[in-house]
């Protein structure tokens, strides 16, 4: 299986985008928010001096405990804010924190940084009280870099989602690849179910009102009887039910989460 070509391009662009920026903004999921952290943004922004924020989004998926737990995690290295572009929450401790950063420095530049379908652009257009950056379901939907004026001197650069050198159904479980392009969709889906059945199994049934078995293949296979995915013959597409599976964690449909 092929590692993303991408990768190259991404890396001279977050490379691009901290020779450019003052600050960093690190967008994560509040769901998987370890696993969502970019350890090559983190490295190349510590090695070039940068203020780091790591931003946890859409913590309307998860429960206010779970987010307070990553962020005391992810605090002992990094400032955090619990922010979620779709109720509105922590737009006031950005817009706080971007003011203090203002008075330290003549132009601000912020880099938004994350892997693809955080929610960048969620955040920048909250940010900028109007929409300036694409918003999608769909991974990648931001091409190349972009300034966006926010005040007289502060500035934020929207970037594509940086990938690092992972293999595809990696970033499935991530969200962060279209299941539609994956080789192996049934394989992206397997490994995140397996995840999903491990740390909040409860999941699976609340969505597609299956009880999950212990093993994740099995369960694929329940869920397509459920869905009455079926191929000609009458046996179960388990390929489509694994994009469905896989489009549904992306769009936030599955209230599963872990550290």
């Amino acid at each position: 299986m092929e590692k993303p070509r991408e990768w190259l391009r991404e890396k001279s662009i977050a490379k691009k985008i901290l020779s450019e920026a003052n600050v960093i903004f690190e967008v994560v999921d509040a769901r998987i928010p370890l696993e969502t952290r970019n350890k090559v943004v983190e490295q190349l922004s510590k090695e070039r001096n940068k203020e780091i924020f790591i931003i946890l989004n859409k913590t309307d998926l998860v429960p206010e405990s779970f987010a307070q737990k990553a962020k005391s995690i992810i605090e002992k290295e990094y400032p955090v804010v619990l922010f979620s572009a779709r109720k509105n929450t922590g737009k006031k401790e950005l817009e706080n924190i971007i003011k203090n950063l203002s008075k330290k420095k003549k132009i601000i530049k912020i880099g938004v940084l994350g892997y693809p379908n955080v929610g960048k652009s969620s955040l920048i257009n909250t940010l900028k009280r109007k929409k300036v950056a694409t918003t999608s379901p769909k991974p990648g939907m931001t091409r190349g870099e972009k300034l966006i004026k926010l005040d007289k001197n502060v500035y934020l650069i929207d970037t594509p989602g940086i990938i690092t050198l992972e293999f595809q159904d990696e970033l499935a479980v991530k969200g962060s690849w279209i299941p539609d392009k994956l080789e192996d969709p049934v394989d992206a889906s397997v490994k995140l179910l397996e995840k999903i059945i491990k740390n909040r199994p409860e999941a699976v049934e609340e969505t597609y009102g299956v009880k999950p078995e212990s093993d994740p293949y099995k369960t694929l296979e329940k869920i397509g009887e459920k869905l009455n995915y079926r191929m000609s013959g009458g046996s179960v597409d388990i390929k489509r039910t694994a994009k469905k599976v896989l489009w549904d964690w992306i769009k936030g449909n599955i209230k599963a989460y872990w550290l």
